[in-house]
Protein backbone atom coordinates (compact mmCIF):
# COMPACT_ATOMS: atom_id res chain seq x y z
CA UNK A 1 0.00 0.00 0.00
CA UNK A 2 1.31 3.43 -0.95
CA UNK A 3 2.07 5.50 2.14
CA UNK A 4 0.06 8.70 2.59
CA UNK A 5 2.45 11.64 2.95
CA UNK A 6 -0.02 14.53 3.20
CA UNK A 7 -0.13 15.41 6.88
CA UNK A 8 -3.57 17.01 6.65
CA UNK A 9 -5.04 13.77 5.30
CA UNK A 10 -3.35 11.87 8.15
CA UNK A 11 -4.92 14.30 10.63
CA UNK A 12 -8.36 13.92 9.05
CA UNK A 13 -8.17 10.12 9.17
CA UNK A 14 -6.86 10.06 12.76
CA UNK A 15 -9.63 12.39 13.91
CA UNK A 16 -12.27 10.29 12.14
CA UNK A 17 -11.01 7.05 13.69
CA UNK A 18 -10.80 8.72 17.10
CA UNK A 19 -14.58 9.19 16.97
CA UNK A 20 -14.68 5.54 18.07
CA UNK A 21 -12.92 6.29 21.34
CA UNK A 22 -15.72 8.35 22.78
CA UNK A 23 -17.07 4.91 23.69
CA UNK A 24 -17.13 5.45 27.50
CA UNK A 25 -19.71 8.21 27.04
CA UNK A 26 -22.33 5.85 25.61
CA UNK A 27 -22.61 3.94 28.89
CA UNK A 28 -24.80 6.67 30.35
CA UNK A 29 -27.64 5.49 28.06
CA UNK A 30 -26.78 1.77 28.20
CA UNK A 31 -26.59 1.61 32.00
CA UNK A 32 -30.36 1.76 32.80
CA UNK A 33 -31.11 -0.96 30.24
CA UNK A 34 -28.33 -3.24 31.52
CA UNK A 35 -29.50 -2.64 35.09
CA UNK A 36 -33.04 -3.70 34.22
CA UNK A 37 -32.24 -6.57 31.84
CA UNK A 38 -29.68 -8.24 34.12
CA UNK A 39 -31.41 -7.28 37.39
CA UNK A 40 -28.34 -5.47 38.74
CA UNK A 41 -27.83 -2.86 41.43
CA UNK A 42 -26.91 0.69 40.46
CA UNK A 43 -23.31 0.06 41.53
CA UNK A 44 -23.04 -3.20 39.58
CA UNK A 45 -24.53 -1.70 36.41
CA UNK A 46 -22.07 1.22 36.65
CA UNK A 47 -19.07 -1.11 37.03
CA UNK A 48 -18.33 -1.49 33.27
CA UNK A 49 -17.96 2.30 32.98
CA UNK A 50 -15.67 2.48 36.01
CA UNK A 51 -13.49 -0.30 34.59
CA UNK A 52 -13.20 1.14 31.07
CA UNK A 53 -12.17 4.54 32.45
CA UNK A 54 -9.69 3.05 34.91
CA UNK A 55 -8.07 0.61 32.46
CA UNK A 56 -7.88 3.13 29.60
CA UNK A 57 -4.60 4.59 30.90
CA UNK A 58 -3.04 1.12 31.01
CA UNK A 59 -4.12 0.64 27.40
CA UNK A 60 -2.37 3.90 26.48
CA UNK A 61 0.89 2.63 27.98
CA UNK A 62 0.60 -0.70 26.17
CA UNK A 63 -0.11 1.13 22.92
CA UNK A 64 2.97 3.31 23.34
CA UNK A 65 5.10 0.23 23.99
CA UNK A 66 3.70 -1.62 20.97
CA UNK A 67 4.31 1.38 18.71
CA UNK A 68 8.05 0.80 18.98
CA UNK A 69 7.67 -2.96 18.45
CA UNK A 70 5.10 -3.29 15.66
CA UNK A 71 4.43 0.30 14.51
CA UNK A 72 1.52 2.68 14.96
CA UNK A 73 -0.69 1.19 12.22
CA UNK A 74 -0.58 -2.33 13.66
CA UNK A 75 -1.11 -0.94 17.17
CA UNK A 76 -4.23 0.98 16.11
CA UNK A 77 -5.68 -2.00 14.25
CA UNK A 78 -4.76 -4.48 16.99
CA UNK A 79 -6.17 -2.27 19.73
CA UNK A 80 -9.34 -1.70 17.72
CA UNK A 81 -9.77 -5.46 17.24
CA UNK A 82 -9.45 -6.10 20.99
CA UNK A 83 -11.92 -3.30 21.73
CA UNK A 84 -14.50 -4.57 19.24
CA UNK A 85 -14.06 -8.16 20.44
CA UNK A 86 -14.74 -6.94 23.97
CA UNK A 87 -17.86 -5.06 22.92
CA UNK A 88 -19.10 -8.14 21.05
CA UNK A 89 -18.53 -10.21 24.19
CA UNK A 90 -20.58 -7.67 26.16
CA UNK A 91 -23.37 -7.80 23.57
CA UNK A 92 -23.80 -11.57 23.78
CA UNK A 93 -23.50 -11.88 27.57
CA UNK A 94 -26.15 -14.37 28.81
CA UNK A 95 -28.67 -13.23 31.41
CA UNK A 96 -26.88 -15.09 34.20
CA UNK A 97 -23.40 -13.83 33.30
CA UNK A 98 -23.36 -10.02 33.58
CA UNK A 99 -19.66 -10.19 34.47
CA UNK A 100 -19.04 -10.68 30.75
CA UNK A 101 -20.17 -7.09 30.18
CA UNK A 102 -17.57 -5.77 32.62
CA UNK A 103 -14.92 -8.07 31.13
CA UNK A 104 -15.84 -7.20 27.53
CA UNK A 105 -16.92 -3.56 27.49
CA UNK A 106 -14.83 -2.58 30.52
CA UNK A 107 -11.59 -4.57 30.53
CA UNK A 108 -11.04 -5.49 26.86
CA UNK A 109 -12.74 -2.31 25.65
CA UNK A 110 -10.54 -0.11 27.84
CA UNK A 111 -7.31 -1.89 26.93
CA UNK A 112 -8.00 -1.92 23.19
CA UNK A 113 -9.37 1.61 23.06
CA UNK A 114 -6.42 2.94 25.06
CA UNK A 115 -3.93 1.26 22.71
CA UNK A 116 -5.49 2.79 19.61
CA UNK A 117 -6.22 6.19 21.15
CA UNK A 118 -2.61 6.70 22.22
CA UNK A 119 -1.48 6.37 18.60
CA UNK A 120 -4.28 8.53 17.21
CA UNK A 121 -3.09 11.38 19.43
CA UNK A 122 0.68 10.80 19.22
CA UNK A 123 1.06 10.27 15.46
CA UNK A 124 -0.62 13.56 14.39
CA UNK A 125 1.67 15.37 16.84
CA UNK A 126 4.64 13.87 14.97
CA UNK A 127 3.26 15.15 11.66
CA UNK A 128 2.60 18.63 13.11
CA UNK A 129 5.50 19.54 15.44
CA UNK A 130 4.69 23.19 14.77
CA UNK A 131 0.97 22.92 15.67
CA UNK A 132 0.84 20.21 18.32
CA UNK A 133 -1.71 22.01 20.47
CA UNK A 134 -4.07 22.59 17.57
CA UNK A 135 -3.93 19.04 16.18
CA UNK A 136 -4.29 17.49 19.64
CA UNK A 137 -7.36 19.66 20.16
CA UNK A 138 -8.81 18.31 16.92
CA UNK A 139 -8.11 14.63 17.60
CA UNK A 140 -9.23 14.76 21.24
CA UNK A 141 -12.14 17.09 20.45
CA UNK A 142 -13.66 14.49 18.15
CA UNK A 143 -13.91 12.17 21.17
CA UNK A 144 -16.22 14.70 22.82
CA UNK A 145 -18.31 15.03 19.66
CA UNK A 146 -18.64 11.25 19.60
CA UNK A 147 -20.59 11.25 22.85
CA UNK A 148 -22.97 13.95 21.65
CA UNK A 149 -23.68 12.09 18.39
CA UNK A 150 -23.75 8.50 19.65
CA UNK A 151 -25.81 8.97 22.82
CA UNK A 152 -29.11 9.88 21.13
CA UNK A 153 -28.47 7.27 18.44
CA UNK A 154 -27.82 4.56 21.04
CA UNK A 155 -30.83 5.74 23.03
CA UNK A 156 -33.02 5.20 19.95
CA UNK A 157 -31.51 1.76 19.30
CA UNK A 158 -32.06 0.72 22.91
CA UNK A 159 -35.66 1.92 22.94
CA UNK A 160 -36.58 0.15 19.69
CA UNK A 161 -34.35 -2.95 19.64
CA UNK A 162 -33.02 -3.58 23.14
CA UNK A 163 -29.59 -3.89 24.69
CA UNK A 164 -28.02 -6.71 22.67
CA UNK A 165 -28.95 -5.36 19.24
CA UNK A 166 -27.81 -1.86 20.22
CA UNK A 167 -24.41 -3.05 21.47
CA UNK A 168 -23.90 -5.19 18.36
CA UNK A 169 -24.79 -2.24 16.12
CA UNK A 170 -22.35 0.02 17.95
CA UNK A 171 -19.65 -2.64 17.66
CA UNK A 172 -20.18 -2.84 13.91
CA UNK A 173 -20.02 0.94 13.46
CA UNK A 174 -16.85 1.18 15.54
CA UNK A 175 -15.25 -1.70 13.62
CA UNK A 176 -15.85 -0.02 10.25
CA UNK A 177 -14.51 3.36 11.42
CA UNK A 178 -11.46 1.69 12.98
CA UNK A 179 -10.40 0.40 9.56
CA UNK A 180 -9.20 3.94 8.86
CA UNK A 181 -6.16 2.98 10.92
CA UNK A 182 -4.88 1.14 7.83
CA UNK A 183 -3.91 4.51 6.33
CA UNK A 184 -2.10 5.95 9.38
CA UNK A 185 1.68 5.90 9.72
CA UNK A 186 4.47 7.96 11.24
CA UNK A 187 6.35 10.50 9.11
CA UNK A 188 9.70 9.41 7.65
CA UNK A 189 11.34 12.52 9.07
CA UNK A 190 10.27 15.54 11.08
CA UNK A 191 7.83 17.45 8.85
CA UNK A 192 8.67 21.00 8.02
CA UNK A 193 6.64 23.40 10.13
CA UNK A 194 4.71 26.38 8.90
CA UNK A 195 6.51 28.61 11.33
CA UNK A 196 8.96 28.80 14.19
CA UNK A 197 8.34 28.70 17.89
CA UNK A 198 8.81 26.90 21.14
CA UNK A 199 6.75 23.90 20.10
CA UNK A 200 9.01 23.07 17.19
CA UNK A 201 12.11 23.72 19.25
CA UNK A 202 10.97 21.39 22.05
CA UNK A 203 10.70 18.49 19.61
CA UNK A 204 14.45 18.70 19.01
CA UNK A 205 15.30 18.25 22.70
CA UNK A 206 15.98 15.05 24.59
CA UNK A 207 13.50 12.25 23.91
CA UNK A 208 12.79 10.55 27.25
CA UNK A 209 11.94 6.88 27.47
CA UNK A 210 9.26 6.04 30.02
CA UNK A 211 11.90 4.54 32.31
CA UNK A 212 13.89 7.78 32.17
CA UNK A 213 10.73 9.80 32.68
CA UNK A 214 9.93 7.90 35.88
CA UNK A 215 13.23 9.17 37.33
CA UNK A 216 12.19 12.82 37.00
CA UNK A 217 10.21 14.87 39.50
CA UNK A 218 8.36 16.48 36.60
CA UNK A 219 6.63 13.20 35.77
CA UNK A 220 5.06 12.92 39.22
CA UNK A 221 4.02 16.57 39.25
CA UNK A 222 2.50 16.16 35.78
CA UNK A 223 0.61 13.00 36.71
CA UNK A 224 -0.66 14.53 39.96
CA UNK A 225 -1.70 17.73 38.18
CA UNK A 226 -3.72 15.80 35.59
CA UNK A 227 -5.26 13.56 38.24
CA UNK A 228 -6.39 16.54 40.33
CA UNK A 229 -8.14 18.03 37.29
CA UNK A 230 -10.62 15.14 37.36
CA UNK A 231 -12.81 15.58 40.50
CA UNK A 232 -14.49 18.90 39.63
CA UNK A 233 -16.03 17.37 36.50
CA UNK A 234 -16.50 13.73 37.52
CA UNK A 235 -18.27 14.70 40.76
CA UNK A 236 -20.60 17.10 38.93
CA UNK A 237 -21.30 15.15 35.74
CA UNK A 238 -23.63 12.43 37.12
CA UNK A 239 -25.75 15.05 38.90
CA UNK A 240 -26.15 17.68 36.21
CA UNK A 241 -29.78 16.99 35.37
CA UNK A 242 -31.11 15.82 38.74
CA UNK A 243 -29.38 18.55 40.74
CA UNK A 244 -30.45 21.17 38.21
CA UNK A 245 -34.08 20.24 38.79
CA UNK A 246 -33.53 20.47 42.55
CA UNK A 247 -32.17 23.99 41.96
CA UNK A 248 -35.31 25.22 40.23
CA UNK A 249 -34.91 24.11 36.62
CA UNK A 250 -37.73 22.40 34.77
CA UNK A 251 -37.07 19.01 33.20
CA UNK A 252 -36.61 20.56 29.76
CA UNK A 253 -34.39 23.36 31.11
CA UNK A 254 -32.24 20.82 32.97
CA UNK A 255 -31.86 18.84 29.74
CA UNK A 256 -30.81 22.04 27.94
CA UNK A 257 -28.23 22.49 30.68
CA UNK A 258 -26.81 19.01 30.05
CA UNK A 259 -26.63 19.70 26.30
CA UNK A 260 -24.94 23.06 26.95
CA UNK A 261 -22.41 21.36 29.22
CA UNK A 262 -21.66 18.78 26.51
CA UNK A 263 -21.12 21.55 23.99
CA UNK A 264 -18.81 23.37 26.40
CA UNK A 265 -16.81 20.17 26.93
CA UNK A 266 -16.26 19.92 23.18
CA UNK A 267 -15.36 23.61 22.91
CA UNK A 268 -12.76 23.21 25.65
CA UNK A 269 -11.16 20.27 23.85
CA UNK A 270 -10.67 22.34 20.69
CA UNK A 271 -9.95 25.78 22.13
CA UNK A 272 -7.65 25.14 25.10
CA UNK A 273 -4.82 23.27 23.30
CA UNK A 274 -4.97 25.75 20.41
CA UNK A 275 -4.64 28.65 22.87
CA UNK A 276 -1.78 26.84 24.60
CA UNK A 277 0.25 27.12 21.38
CA UNK A 278 0.19 30.90 21.91
CA UNK A 279 0.03 31.44 25.68
CA UNK A 280 1.84 28.34 26.95
CA UNK A 281 0.54 25.04 28.32
CA UNK A 282 1.03 25.83 32.01
CA UNK A 283 -0.66 29.22 31.72
CA UNK A 284 -3.73 27.70 30.08
CA UNK A 285 -3.89 24.89 32.66
CA UNK A 286 -3.69 27.42 35.51
CA UNK A 287 -6.56 29.42 34.01
CA UNK A 288 -8.58 26.22 33.61
CA UNK A 289 -7.93 25.28 37.24
CA UNK A 290 -8.96 28.73 38.49
CA UNK A 291 -12.14 28.61 36.41
CA UNK A 292 -12.97 25.09 37.61
CA UNK A 293 -12.38 26.04 41.25
CA UNK A 294 -14.67 29.08 41.14
CA UNK A 295 -17.33 27.23 39.16
CA UNK A 296 -17.51 24.05 41.23
CA UNK A 297 -17.62 25.96 44.53
CA UNK A 298 -20.24 28.26 43.03
CA UNK A 299 -22.40 25.21 42.37
CA UNK A 300 -23.01 24.90 46.11
CA UNK A 301 -25.43 27.84 45.88
CA UNK A 302 -26.18 28.30 42.16
CA UNK A 303 -29.74 28.09 40.89
CA UNK A 304 -31.52 28.46 37.56
CA UNK A 305 -29.50 29.96 34.72
CA UNK A 306 -26.41 30.42 36.88
CA UNK A 307 -26.41 26.68 37.54
CA UNK A 308 -26.38 25.99 33.78
CA UNK A 309 -23.54 28.48 33.29
CA UNK A 310 -21.40 26.93 36.02
CA UNK A 311 -21.84 23.30 34.95
CA UNK A 312 -20.94 24.43 31.43
CA UNK A 313 -17.76 26.09 32.70
CA UNK A 314 -16.81 22.98 34.69
CA UNK A 315 -17.32 20.90 31.54
CA UNK A 316 -15.34 23.36 29.42
CA UNK A 317 -12.37 23.17 31.79
CA UNK A 318 -12.43 19.37 31.79
CA UNK A 319 -12.40 19.30 28.00
CA UNK A 320 -9.45 21.67 28.09
CA UNK A 321 -7.53 19.61 30.64
CA UNK A 322 -7.76 16.33 28.72
CA UNK A 323 -6.57 18.07 25.54
CA UNK A 324 -3.70 20.16 26.92
CA UNK A 325 -2.02 17.54 29.11
CA UNK A 326 -1.03 15.30 26.15
CA UNK A 327 0.79 18.26 24.58
CA UNK A 328 2.40 19.28 27.87
CA UNK A 329 3.67 15.71 28.25
CA UNK A 330 5.42 15.86 24.88
CA UNK A 331 6.77 19.33 25.74
CA UNK A 332 8.43 17.86 28.81
CA UNK A 333 9.60 14.50 27.52
CA UNK A 334 9.62 14.66 23.71
CA UNK A 335 7.40 12.98 21.13
CA UNK A 336 9.32 9.80 20.32
CA UNK A 337 7.83 7.87 23.27
CA UNK A 338 4.73 10.04 23.64
CA UNK A 339 2.23 7.18 23.50
CA UNK A 340 3.68 5.25 26.42
CA UNK A 341 4.71 8.38 28.34
CA UNK A 342 1.26 9.92 28.25
CA UNK A 343 -0.26 6.60 29.25
CA UNK A 344 1.95 6.68 32.33
CA UNK A 345 0.92 10.27 33.07
CA UNK A 346 -2.73 9.17 32.84
CA UNK A 347 -2.37 6.53 35.57
CA UNK A 348 -3.28 9.03 38.28
CA UNK A 349 -6.20 10.21 36.15
CA UNK A 350 -7.51 6.64 35.98
CA UNK A 351 -7.19 6.06 39.72
CA UNK A 352 -8.96 9.30 40.65
CA UNK A 353 -11.73 8.63 38.11
CA UNK A 354 -12.42 5.33 39.88
CA UNK A 355 -12.32 6.87 43.37
CA UNK A 356 -14.58 9.87 42.71
CA UNK A 357 -17.89 7.92 42.72
CA UNK A 358 -16.97 6.56 46.16
CA UNK A 359 -16.35 10.09 47.43
CA UNK A 360 -19.70 11.19 46.03
CA UNK A 361 -21.43 8.31 47.82
CA UNK A 362 -19.55 8.97 51.08
CA UNK A 363 -20.65 12.61 51.41
CA UNK A 364 -24.36 11.90 51.00
CA UNK A 365 -24.83 11.23 54.72
CA UNK A 366 -23.01 14.39 55.83
CA UNK A 367 -24.84 17.64 56.76
CA UNK A 368 -23.60 19.34 53.58
CA UNK A 369 -24.34 16.36 51.35
CA UNK A 370 -23.34 16.79 47.71
CA UNK A 371 -22.14 20.34 48.36
CA UNK A 372 -19.29 18.93 50.45
CA UNK A 373 -17.97 17.06 47.40
CA UNK A 374 -18.04 20.33 45.43
CA UNK A 375 -16.10 22.14 48.16
CA UNK A 376 -13.55 19.32 48.26
CA UNK A 377 -13.22 19.48 44.47
CA UNK A 378 -12.58 23.23 44.69
CA UNK A 379 -9.84 22.67 47.25
CA UNK A 380 -8.30 19.99 45.04
CA UNK A 381 -8.14 22.53 42.20
CA UNK A 382 -5.95 24.76 44.37
CA UNK A 383 -3.55 21.86 44.98
CA UNK A 384 -3.58 21.15 41.24
CA UNK A 385 -2.59 24.74 40.50
CA UNK A 386 0.33 24.44 42.92
CA UNK A 387 1.50 21.18 41.31
CA UNK A 388 1.25 22.69 37.82
CA UNK A 389 3.31 25.73 38.84
CA UNK A 390 6.21 23.44 39.76
CA UNK A 391 6.30 21.53 36.46
CA UNK A 392 9.49 22.05 34.46
CA UNK A 393 8.60 22.13 30.79
CA UNK A 394 12.13 21.30 29.63
CA UNK A 395 14.26 18.51 31.09
CA UNK A 396 17.41 19.11 29.06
Amino acid sequence: MKKIKNRYIILLIAATVNFVHGNPYIWTVFQPHVKAEYNLSLAASSQPFTIIIGIFAVGNMIGGYLQHKIGSRATILGGSFVMCAGFFLAAVAPAGMPWMISAGYGLLGGLGSGCAFSMLVAVPQQWFPDKRGLVTGITVGIVGISGVVMNPFCDWLLAHHGYRYAMLAVTGIYAVLSLGGIFISEPDAKPAGDGEGSAAETVQGKQYTTKEMFRTKTYYLLSISMALAVPAYVLVNPLMKSLGMERGLTDSAALIGVVAASGANIAGRFAAPWMSDFFGRKTVIQVLYATAMISVIGLTVAKGGLFILLISLVSLTYGGFVSVFPVLTSDCFGMKYQGMNFGAVMLGYGVVSILCPYLLAAVQDTPLGTNLSFIIAGGICIIGMAATARIRVRQD
